[in-house]
């Protein structure tokens, strides 16, 4: 954000949405957290959170949905001034192992007329409940012996199938997943 430039409206705005919203200087300060985006990370006030993107990266261990550990953490690439959306990371208190979140983010880089960028916004959004209740389907989907398939109606391709659907057909997984139902026959 710009210096000497008093964002009480903007904060006023921020607080009220339901979306995380952590605003963060040039010089990696964050400068202010909704109260959304603190409960999104288990936290009270913005010192829980952090005062810098330092303080942050070590409150705060994240972990990219596919697995990867990330080079940088999305904070700082808000910072470097990257435009992303959907980067959804596992997000885990390192003074509190047990509490973990799921987070789908975005960022949102404001300029002012000259194009330098004067308001970084990192926007948060729960998925914790939406990522466990898919977990538990697959746990479920899996587990159960009675053959079943799901198939995408949108072009009726088959996208997942449980064991007992494999041994009653005698098919590889590799040979149902992607094809249409035309394709394999039951």
């Amino acid at each position: 954000m710009t210096a000497g430039v008093d964002r009480h409206e903007l904060r006023q705005i921020i607080a009220g949405l339901s979306e995380g919203v952590i605003l963060v200087e040039p010089d990696q300060t964050i400068a202010y957290a909704n109260a959304a985006a603190l409960a999104m990370h288990g936290a009270e006030s913005l010192d829980e959170l952090g005062s810098t993107v330092d303080a942050y990266r070590d409150r705060f261990c994240l972990r990219y949905r596919n697995h990867i550990t990330p080079n940088q953490y999305p904070i700082e690439r808000v910072i470097a001034g990257e435009r992303f959306h959907d980067v959804v990371v596992e997000v885990r208190r390192a003074d509190k192992p047990d509490m973990d979140f799921v987070h789908s983010l975005r960022s949102l880089v404001a300029t002012d007329r000259d194009g330098n960028p004067s308001c970084l916004a990192l926007i948060l959004k729960d998925v914790s409940d939406q990522f466990e209740a898919e977990e538990r389907f697959e746990r479920t989907f899996n587990a159960n012996p009675a053959p079943a398939v799901i198939t995408r109606l949108s072009d009726l391709r088959h996208v997942r199938v449980n064991l007992g659907f494999l041994e009653m057909t005698g098919h590889t997984r590799d040979a149902v997943i992607g094809r249409s139902v035309y394709e394999v026959d039951v």
